[in-house]
């Protein structure tokens, strides 16, 4: 079995996925701004060794849930909820429409990472108010550099991850410098 990790800056620790639709989902819940926490460590939601492993727990703002991310198929016959919490069955059409929006992500949360320990309050603060129309990630980041391009385009990530910015390109075109950036709705 193939293990991949990564740092999750949601979580401030490492992750491990056991495959890449397992990183895929990770992706997709880190850049996701209504889900505050997660874990990925898998879980059965019965005791008996022929139980459904669970993929992810996860926390949004208003509610939880797990997820069992549907791998071979065949997953609609399981129940609606596990211990009382809802039980949403991640289908395999619905990872392959979110393939540019995921592979963005695994180009964008490096990036994030690498930057995080320089992305102070005042300087997030700062880039989410000087944009106040829509515009193309290469002029922000003209506008903004004062030093190292790569903490504004850190700081810009990350603006994006919380959702206080926002770029609806990143689902059906490749991230660049031409990607649009534009105030949260």
């Amino acid at each position: 079995m193939r293990l991949l990790t990564a740092f999750s800056p949601k979580l401030e620790r490492t992750i491990c996925a056991f495959d890449y639709i397992g990183l895929a989902q990770w992706a997709r819940l880190e850049a996701d701004p209504d889900v505050t926490s997660f874990c990925e460590r898998p879980a059965r939601f019965d005791a008996a060794d022929t139980g459904h492993l669970i993929d992810f727990w996860v926390q949004r703002h208003d509610r939880e849930e797990m997820l069992v991310i549907d791998r071979a198929g065949g997953a609609d016959a399981m129940p609606k909820t596990a211990s009382g919490v809802r039980l949403r069955i991640v289908p395999p059409a619905e990872l392959v429409a979110a393939r540019i929006w995921v592979a963005n992500w695994l180009r964008m949360i490096p990036t994030i990472n690498a930057t995080r320990k320089l992305l102070t309050k005042t300087l997030l603060d700062s880039a989410a108010a000087r944009l106040r129309a829509p515009m193309p990630l290469a002029h922000i980041e003209h506008e903004l550099s004062i030093g190292d391009p790569a903490v504004v385009r850190g700081a810009l990530f990350e603006l994006l991850r919380t959702g206080r910015l926002s770029a609806p390109s990143l689902h059906t075109q490749p991230l660049s410098l031409h990607t649009i950036v534009e105030p949260a709705p």
